[in-house]
């Protein structure tokens, strides 16, 4: 313990100082405490409450409505927000928790992003209270590799927490709906009923035989990609119950009606995509488990929308530009927003800024995503043109080539400074600025850029 609380006090001095520089969202403090003791989170004391928030998708924004809600509620919360879901970030997040004697006496609530792959290795020593799940699908091969390695290493954590965890998990995904069920963590699920969303078809199967008998999985309905009701013909392998079940999505209301218990309560959408469907679904099934008033949530959710990490929006001349998150090397991801651009009923023209900064180093080694992901989807009447720069816009161009779109429909220049030039807004209702999650601010300027050029011509 001598080691513990010389890691807390010298980390804590760290923090300090990067909060007199303004530079409190910073993770370096944390790794300074975990290489001063590699025990560290396990020793911290943790807050009245503790929730872990995992999966492949949808972790940052249901991260946020929890943490979101906490706050309005007046509650002392620390959440690593800016992206470290890491052993460092966690690091910061719970020395924010306690005292110099290692009191949990600053905090009342902490809200943790957690990576996936490496949640055995954190959450275990952490012991949360609970561990939502939204899902588990193909990501990076680079990251994290299959799903089924992934599934392992959550699996894991909740094998050797027990019931000192609740696992929250999403009926609907038959890889992580397996998730503790050898242990005796307490499960609660959540799903949803066929809301008509009437997915295409397509590429990326993250399962595809029972893990159980090996037969065939069948789905009486799917969301998108293999989320949906799923039955196995050969074994008792399906969707299990869920105590949080959406029994409907009205659009023009711009609700989702849950049945919890038999009694149904319409809850905002913070947006119109069923992946924040799915979001906002566990949001709720999590904060009713703590307690929370059912009304309580349904005021709440009428003050939110999709983080604008995710999503924004300006408008100009009656025509939208969005800038729209879109994972590059996570080819689930990726799939579900191209699938949502060929069901956004709007006119439009789309924009690629999906490149990673790794990639312009070791371009070799990120080609395989693109030929996993449903670029197909991309080929529908409602896409004029779509657009790509950037180092690898050959490769781009070519996978466009190879899911049917005609060249006609695609411009792809080395610059992406170039981009703009080549944006047409005649006959068009939106702008999609797709772009990799670490690129915010660089999706934001190209929007800005776009919308400049749209001004100086309309001048004329």
């Amino acid at each position: 313990m001598v080691r513990f609380f010389i890691a807390l006090w010298i980390s804590k001095i760290a923090m300090f100082i990067f909060k007199l520089r303004g530079q409190e969202r910073n993770d370096w403090p944390g790794l300074l405490a975990y290489k001063l003791c590699p025990d560290f989170l396990r020793y911290i004391k943790k807050p009245p409450l503790s929730i872990a928030i995992t999966g492949t998708n949808g972790k940052t924004t249901t991260s946020a409505l929890i943490a979101n809600k906490f706050k309005a509620d007046g509650l002392r919360v620390s959440f690593n927000d800016w992206g470290a879901n890491l052993q460092a970030g966690f690091g910061v997040n719970l020395m924010r928790c306690v005292d110099f004697l290692n009191r949990p006496v600053k905090m009342d609530v902490s809200v943790l992003e957690a990576d996936e792959k490496t949640l055995d290795d954190t959450m275990t020593k952490i012991e949360p209270d609970y561990i939502l799940v939204t899902n588990i699908s193909k990501d990076s091969l680079r990251r994290n590799g299959h799903p089924e390695f992934i599934f392992d290493h959550v699996e894991n954590t909740f094998n050797v927490l027990g019931n000192k965890t609740v696992a929250v998990l999403n009926a609907n995904d038959p890889i992580s709906s397996q998730l503790a069920a050898k242990s005796d963590a307490r499960r609660v699920f959540y799903g949803m009923a066929d809301i008509g969303a009437a997915p295409f078809e397509n590429k990326v199967k993250d399962i595809s035989v029972c893990p159980y008998c090996g037969g065939d999985i069948n789905y009486n309905y799917r969301h998108y990609r293999h989320i949906g009701d799923f039955y196995c013909e050969s074994c008792d392998f399906k969707t299990p119950e869920a105590k949080y079940f959406a029994e409907s999505v009205d659009h023009e209301k711009e609700e989702i009606i849950i049945n919890e218990n038999g009694e149904l309560t319409a809850y905002p959408l913070i947006s119109d995509t069923v992946f924040n469907a799915f979001n906002v679904l566990s949001y709720v099934a999590l904060m009713r488990e703590i307690g929370v008033d059912k009304q309580e949530l349904v005021d709440f959710l009428k003050t939110q929308k999709v983080t604008e990490i995710r999503e924004t929006s300006v408008t100009f001349n009656n025509i939208e530009y969005i800038t729209f998150a879109a994972k590059s090397q996570n080819v689930s991801a990726a799939s579900t927003v191209f699938e949502y651009m060929a069901k956004e009923p709007s006119d439009k023209e789309v924009v690629l800024l999906m490149d990673e900064v790794q990639d312009k180093n070791h371009p070799s080694e990120t080609l395989t995503w693109l030929y996993e992901t449903d670029y197909e989807f991309l080929n529908s009447p409602n896409i004029k043109k779509i657009i790509v720069g950037g180092h690898m816009y050959l490769n781009h161009k070519l996978r466009l080539l190879l899911a049917g779109i005609d060249e006609s429909r695609i411009v792809c220049v080395e610059e992406e400074a170039d981009i703009v030039n080549h944006v047409d807004t005649s006959g068009i209702d939106k702008i999609y600025v797709l772009f990799e999650t670490d690129y915010l601010s660089k999706a934001i300027n190209m929007r800005a850029r776009i919308v400049e050029r749209a001004k100086e011509v309309a001048a004329k």
